[in-house]
């Protein structure tokens, strides 16, 4: 139907439109800060992932799932512009997650449902779990941190105490920041993890579960053992040494490390509970 065709054109230039609006306010007008804006490149991400479903919405000459589409249209909406009125990165994109999945439903062959579950899942994980969450345990975490490689330094090697965030050892102090704490690399592996499931082979829903609610967990592990890799070069090197070069490839050897650690649970859980080999290469839902 040459009106269906016009309608998803439509509705996709609006929703470039919307995005663009919304990435010239936050970088020119608001300058938020660079981890924040990582959003941005994540939701085009998923919408590319889901490339397939959304250029099935430009050919096909029927209706999908109206009613649903609907559904998830109004709910975009309403927090697209909940986030304008607070002035909210995080909101405005959640709320484009929930549109473009949306579309998806409404003018994609039914099949391609999957395909709009998945757009709106991945923001509400990825918007809860690697922006929201994080932001409000920063502080407390970082404390935690703190005080268990205190305890665990002091019970080992050497002497360390803690007072809030800063470590006190010798002559020589280190305070556990957000960084250090987990807090940025929790966004990042939230949205590698989620992009790294919906490839390969299928997933049940438990299994993904249990995949991202071991991203905390992982994450807080790695960097425990940057903060104690950091004490323990200043220590017995220098302060020039831990705070220059090393505090940054220590930071990037962590994060690889959490990336392999979520990928060994992967392909643990994926031998301990299929009861025969995987297919891999499994495609999206519009195959």
């Amino acid at each position: 139907m040459i009106l269906k065709a016009q309608a998803s054109w439509f509705s996709w230039l609006l929703f470039v439109a919307v995005m663009s609006h919304s990435v010239v306010k936050y970088t020119i007008f608001l300058s938020v800060g660079n981890d924040l804006l990582l959003l941005y490149p994540t939701l085009f991400a998923v919408l590319w992932m889901e490339r397939r479903s959304i250029l099935e919405t430009l050919s096909f000459s029927a209706l999908g799932h109206p009613l649903i589409g609907s559904l998830l249209f109004v709910v975009g909406c309403f927090i697209f512009l909940a986030g304008g009125l607070i002035t909210s990165l995080v909101v405005e994109v959640l709320g484009m997650f929930f549109i473009a999945s949306a579309f998806v439903a409404s003018f994609a062959p039914p099949d391609c449902l999957r395909s709009a579950y998945f757009i709106s899942c991945a923001g509400i994980v990825i918007i809860i779990l690697g922006s929201i969450g994080p932001s409000l345990l920063s502080s407390e975490l970082a404390i935690t941190l703190a005080a268990f490689s205190a305890k665990v330094l002091s019970a080992t090697i050497l002497p360390v105490i803690a007072n809030g965030v800063t470590l006190y050892f010798g002559q020589y102090s280190a305070t556990v920041t957000k960084d250090c704490s987990g807090m940025n690399s929790i966004f990042s592996l939230t949205a590698l993890s989620i992009l790294y499931l919906r490839e390969g082979v299928n997933r049940k829903p438990w299994h993904i579960a249990i995949m991202v609610a071991c991203i905390i967990p992982v994450a807080v592990l790695t960097n425990f053992m940057r903060v104690m890799l950091v004490v323990l070069a200043t220590w017995y090197v220098g302060d020039w040494f831990a705070q220059s070069i090393f505090h940054e490839t220590v930071g990037v050897v962590v994060f690889v490390l959490a990336l392999l650690l979520l990928t060994l649970l992967d392909k643990l859980l994926l031998f301990v509970f299929s009861p025969t080999t995987p297919s891999v290469g499994t495609r999206h839902a519009t195959d």
